[in-house]
């Protein structure tokens, strides 16, 4: 009797859409392990909370009530970090100059843009102060 089994077949894969991704859509509703993370994730009530005129002593008591537990201390400098961040991007670039285009400042580079000149300027009066040894030169009319 010879057998003849279907589970040696591979199994085709089935490809995985986006409603598969249930534990992934789930993260953002679980509180994170990290003491940041936790205040990271309540960041939207704080925040209303700050806006609404709340002490941050009083936010900070509140939300040890709702579990999250740290020092004063170190949810005022999460608080301060988390305010850090939401500035960095919304802070506009400085503005350059426009270039000069008159004939007098003509050099091919502007004066306060050489991040070398002042390295250049010091070997050069390194050059001038101290001898310096050419092994090249010409010794026949020394004698």
């Amino acid at each position: 009797m010879q057998a003849t089994s279907m589970d040696n077949t591979p199994k085709a894969r089935r490809r995985k859409t986006r409603s598969d991704l249930v534990q992934l859509r789930s993260l953002p509703l679980t509180q994170p392990a990290t003491k940041i993370g936790q205040v990271t994730w309540a960041w939207a009530e704080i925040e209303a909370s700050l806006a609404a005129g709340m002490k941050l002593k009083e936010i900070w008591e509140a939300a040890g009530r709702d579990g999250l537990d740290m020092s004063y201390g170190q949810f005022r400098v999460c608080i301060s970090r988390l305010r850090r961040r939401r500035q960095k991007p919304s802070q506009p670039l400085p503005e350059q100059p426009p270039p000069q285009t008159s004939e007098e400042n003509a050099s091919p580079t502007p004066p306060g843009s050489d991040p070398f000149r002042n390295l250049r300027e010091q070997r050069e009066k390194a050059k001038l102060s101290r001898f310096e040894y050419d092994p090249s030169a010409n010794r026949e009319g020394l004698i």
